[in-house]
């Protein structure tokens, strides 16, 4: 079976050659449908360049990252924005949301730029907005939301369409704790219903929704642990 997200020995160097930095040193690691890994670690450990890695945000110097089965190493700039679009979501810490856009358009916008029909739009929207119940929020904007509310419109709009794969850095970072535990509620819920999930945190607590915690130190990924 080819998994949604697979790195095999990914590499990350940063910095110049005479005062090169390793991000990322042989890191493997699976994705699997209907699972949720958390990765914990110091920081500077490497943990938001692995999730940007596995994002496609950022190519990796060696190794191979591969998309349902397809290495993406030699992929243009435009066809791996296009697996972005469809297959992968990204969830940021400070939310990303364009605030001059309303909850329906943010959400929406991964397949606007992917050229869906109106129609498709409206309803994958309608089942977007339910499965992180905003029901009825569709035309507030971001700063007429709570932050726990648009961090729930970055989860949807993660998620919305086909995709199946969910990326999140540091989702809580800048909420409070009833609010954190609704976002990663959210999460738990959709990764129970099929998608494949990386967590970066660096709270154990929140690290406990996860299937496996995976710890990172000076770019080397360690041995997994149950939570």
């Amino acid at each position: 079976m080819n998994l949604p997200i697979e790195l095999r020995n990914v590499n990350m160097v940063f910095g110049s050659k005479a005062y090169p930095v390793q991000a990322l040193c042989d890191a493997s690691l699976k994705l699997h449908p209907g699972e949720l890994i958390a990765v914990m670690g110091p920081s500077g450990s490497g943990k938001s360049t692995l999730l940007n890695v596995a994002g496609l945000l950022q190519r990796p110097n060696s190794g191979a990252v591969l998309v349902h089965g397809e290495d993406t190493a030699g992929l243009s700039d435009a066809k791996l924005a296009a697996f972005r679009r469809t297959k992968i979501g990204v969830v940021f810490q400070r939310f990303n949301l364009v605030p001059e856009l309303t909850v329906a358009e943010n959400i929406s916008l991964p397949l606007e730029l992917d050229g869906q029909t109106p129609s498709k739009l409206q309803e994958a929207i309608s089942e977007a907005l339910g499965s992180v119940g905003l029901e009825g929020l569709e035309d507030r904007f971001p700063d007429e939301i709570s932050g726990g509310q648009q961090q729930r419109v970055a989860i949807a709009r993660a998620l919305i369409g086909s995709r199946d794969v969910l990326l999140a850095d540091e989702p809580t970072g800048a909420l409070d704790t009833a609010t954190s535990d609704a976002v990663m509620k959210v999460l738990r819920e959709r990764v129970d219903h099929g998608a494949a999930g990386l967590l970066v945190t660096h709270e154990a607590r929140f690290a406990g929704w996860a299937d496996r915690v995976v710890y990172m130190r000076d770019g080397r990924l360690s041995e997994d642990r149950g939570v």
